[in-house]
Parts: C-alpha cells; structure tokens; sequence
C-alpha cells in the first residue's frame, strides 16, 4: 500500500503545474485527478487488507492532494469535511469497498469450473459453517469413564425436552 501511495504522490508531482493553473475548471481537475492519480492509487486495492491506520494514511494522502487541487494551504485551517464537500470525491475507503463488491460480483458470475469461483465458494461455505468436502463439523468425543459435576446422574436426566434441558442433548 505505502508503495502505491508513493507512486501516486509521483504522479501528483508531475502534475503540479495542472494543479496551478486558474483556466482549468475545478471539474476538470478532479476529473484528471481521478483519471491519473487514482487510478495509480487504488491500482489492485480490492485485494489489500486494510488495518485502521491504513485507511488513515490513505484519507490523509486523498485530502493533502484535494487540498493540493484546491490551493488550500496548511494555515489555513480548512476542515477535511469542507474539502470534501467542495470537490465532491468519496473516501478512499468507499472507493476500496465499491471495487471489492464488484469484483465479487464479477467472481460470482463466472462458471463454476474457474478456480476463482470455486475458491469464492469454499470461503462463503466456511463463513457459513460448512465444510468444503460436505463432511460433517469436527465434534470432541468424550472419553471419559466418568461423569463429571457437569454431567447430570443418568437417573435425573428428563425424559421429555423440558426447560432446563433444551440444547443441552439430555
């Protein structure tokens, strides 16, 4: 991620005579923004795991270049809220979720024999609580002799699925 925020922060740099020019519309320099700058950003981002200081780094660099844009100084003291207000732009972090929903739309579509789509499958079947090969969930057999204090004698076990004894397999 670091590696595409220096990359990005690159092409913000070549494009800094753009930035400062008064005949070019704020429209058409967010448009060149996202076109270039973004787009480099954001390159493969629908893979990254993102941790919160991550996405902090990223909304920090977003709003050093929309300021860049904009000609809004350091002592100028212009809220983050007021900048993206005026220009518009989702946060890197919607952008990132936006790419990661259409890209699992893309995988869901594809034929079940791409690997893609059977990976897809097996990590929805195991966020669900099945197992890939459809065997049954691992359960710890007891092998104790026995009963524990938390095992009820056999004779005061009910007979018939009262109360107490509801998901407890009594």
């Amino acid at each position: 991620m670091f590696r595409r925020i220096g990359l990005a922060s690159s092409v913000m740099g070549q494009l800094t005579s753009v930035w400062g020019q008064s005949r070019l519309s704020l429209c058409t320099k967010l448009r060149l923004y996202n076109a270039l700058v973004v787009s480099v950003l954001l390159y493969g981002a629908e893979t990254w795991t993102l941790t919160k200081s991550d996405k902090q780094n990223l909304e920090s660099f977003q709003m050093s270049c929309l300021r860049r844009i904009l000609g809004i100084r350091w002592f100028d003291f212009v809220p983050n809220v007021s900048v993206m207000n005026q220009t518009q732009q989702q946060s890197t972090h919607n952008r990132i979720r936006d790419r990661r929903i259409s890209i699992f739309g893309h995988v869901r579509r594809l034929q079940e024999s791409v690997p893609a789509h059977e990976a897809l499958r097996l990590v929805v079947n195991s966020h669900a609580g099945h197992r890939p090969d459809d065997r049954p969930e691992w359960k710890r057999t007891s092998s104790r002799s026995s009963p524990t204090n938390l095992d009820p004698p056999v004779g005061d076990r009910c007979r018939v699925h009262c109360r107490c004894c509801l998901g407890h397999g009594w």
